[in-house]
């Protein structure tokens, strides 16, 4: 499913569509800021090259349907604003598993944007990419990213203790998951 397959996600304000090499600076600057990609530090980059390789890695991916992984776009400009995707992590007999993640620039936090752009890519896994099943997870102190994923439905699965190096610590990290029939269509 979805394999090499161009697409274009929509909702209210936003349009979601594979990355371009054309996103080159709107991406460096989206993964190189520390301060917002405190939490994702293992995808952060350091230089324009390392934003290109990301950018290459995103296509590639969803070239071959290892992933669907998207650049957040706003429909009255078109301006990238944040990135929403999945990597599939297991194919099984039933369907695929994906593990989804996403990203933000700080001036467009808490506005309701990746609320809105994971729900309408996970309205496309479970309904257009035999998706089954999507987990996520994030570090315990990381609250903001907790409220998004209740607001998507997704429930607490484990709570790893000391689990993640991160900042200079072990840090306790929390696992989320929720499977195509617990899924309703909408945030809460």
């Amino acid at each position: 499913m979805g394999k090499g397959k161009k697409m274009r996600l929509e909702s209210k304000r936003l349009i979601m569509r594979p990355y371009a090499v054309s996103d080159l600076y709107d991406c460096y600057q989206l993964l190189s800021d520390k301060e917002n990609m405190y939490y994702l530090n293992d995808i952060t980059t350091e230089s324009l090259e390392e934003a290109k390789l990301s950018i290459d890695d995103a296509i590639e991916k969803m070239q071959n349907g290892e992933a669907q992984r998207f650049a957040v776009t706003l429909k009255e400009n078109g301006r990238l604003i944040g990135g929403v995707g999945y990597d599939i992590t297991e194919i099984n007999p039933l369907g695929r598993v994906g593990h989804i993640g996403w990203f933000i620039l700080p001036e467009y936090q808490n506005k309701g944007y990746i609320t809105e752009a994971a729900t309408r890519v996970l309205e496309y896994a479970f309904l257009e990419d035999n998706c089954i099943r999507i987990t996520t997870g994030c570090y315990k102190e990381n609250e903001p990213t907790q409220k998004v994923m209740a607001k998507l439905g997704f429930r607490q699965e484990a709570e790893k203790i000391k689990a993640q190096w991160h900042d200079g610590k072990m840090k306790d990290r929390l696992e989320f998951a929720i499977n195509r029939d617990e899924y309703r269509g909408e945030c809460k």
